[in-house]
């Protein structure tokens, strides 16, 4: 991914080795400026950074909306007429960042302060998430939906089956977020019970929210492989509490 931008007498040009992340990923790449006047330009507050955003604010340049966090900055002060500078950069996405989706998403920004240009960054759910949920797919027909940034990293929106056994299932939002090496897992069914408190019988709507969380052990058997069996035994567990708390 490459951008770059002049600003009378800096001619600014940015690159990255990857086109997209995973949460927890690092953004490397390299920024440099060339001097283009005759003057020496101080460098002080010049440099990189990643800025979580919202992406509408960001393309009507609103004021404030870009607070890069990490940032780093060039070591030299001048830029010497006819000069070029390299600062390559190393910046660490979260563990548990926001994924892009259509509303926010990280940016690369870089310039005077960090601020005067950028670069829109795709960031993906680990593979580990994406996993799991083709595992709900796979033997349980949850469909995904969507997926979308959260404050604690990322939510998966699921279609249950249409099948009779989970008739009273609506969806599922399934969050992820790990906590050091353990992996948090947040069920929001959306379930529909038969309401008997009225004059006449009615279907209202609640929310069934369950919580788990896994060591590595019961979710991992080494580097990028799952431990289907027990992660498959979880979730008809979570299921199965489900169906049989709401059915009606």
């Amino acid at each position: 991914m490459k951008g770059a931008f002049f600003q009378k007498p800096l001619e600014w040009s940015i690159e990255t080795a990857d086109e997209s992340w995973q949460q927890g990923g690092k953004v490397r790449g390299t920024l440099r400026v060339k001097n283009h006047g005759t003057d020496p330009v101080k460098l002080a507050s010049a440099g990189a950074g990643l800025a979580y955003a919202d992406i509408k604010k960001v393309h009507a340049k609103t004021e404030g909306v870009l607070r890069p966090s990490p940032f780093l900055h060039f070591d030299s002060q001048d830029l010497n007429p006819g000069e070029t500078k390299e600062l390559p950069f190393d910046l660490e996405l979260p563990a548990n960042c926001p994924v892009s989706d259509k509303k926010a998403t990280y940016f690369l920004t870089y310039g005077q302060g960090a601020t005067e240009n950028h670069l829109q960054l795709n960031i993906t759910p680990r593979i580990l998430f994406n996993k799991l949920v083709g595992l709900l797919d796979t033997f349980h027909r949850f469909k995904l939906k969507e997926f979308k940034g959260t404050k604690n990293g990322v939510e998966f929106k699921l279609i249950p089956p249409t099948s009779r056994d989970m008739a009273n299932l609506e969806s599922l939002l399934l969050g992820f977020e790990m906590e050091g090496e353990v992996l948090n897992l947040t069920f929001e069914f959306q379930v529909k019970k038969l309401d008997t408190s009225g004059v006449t019988n009615a279907i209202k709507k609640e929310t069934a929210k369950l919580k788990r969380s896994l060591p590595p052990k019961e979710y991992s058997l080494g580097r990028d492989m799952i431990n289907q069996d027990a992660l498959l035994k979880m979730f008809e567990g979570v299921i199965g509490e489900v169906k049989i708390k709401n059915a009606f």
